[in-house]
């Protein structure tokens, strides 16, 4: 569902199948702050991606709270200052508590560090897979 969502979005505002009016496009701006981000052409499909993609933290195969900390666990990776502030704050909201939260923050420094030892060690996929026990397809 997700992949569709993406490639609808970026299929209509790669074309301009969707033009925003300046209308739509002050209505959207007062509705959400984030909505002043996209250029007006694009304001209107990017505002119902937003909608759509927030759904998987309430309509997801995942429950709210854990989505949220792998949410804070992949905005602590890609260092989203502003990702990382939203996310704890939604991840509290959603019943989770500061050792949690630092939990998933130490997942996802150690998944970068042991995968820079892995890629700077030149360990290979095979071998990995041999560790794992993965038996080749």
């Amino acid at each position: 569902m997700m992949k569709k969502l993406v490639l609808l979005f970026l299929l209509t505002t790669a074309f301009g199948y969707s033009q925003t009016t300046d209308q739509e496009y002050d209505a959207l701006t007062k509705k959400s702050p984030f909505n002043k981000m996209y250029p007006k052409a694009t304001a209107a499909d990017a505002a119902a991606y937003f909608g759509a993609w927030n759904k998987i933290f309430t309509e997801g195969p995942i429950a709210l709270k854990e989505a949220r900390l792998a949410a804070i666990s992949a905005s602590a990776a890609m260092k989203c200052e502003y990702c990382i502030t939203a996310q704890v704050h939604l991840a509290k909201a959603a019943g989770a508590n500061d050792d949690e939260i630092k939990a998933a923050i130490f997942i996802a420094a150690e998944v970068a560090r042991f995968s820079t030892l892995l890629y700077g060690n030149e360990f290979g996929m095979d071998n990995l897979k041999g560790v794992l026990g993965i038996q080749p397809k």
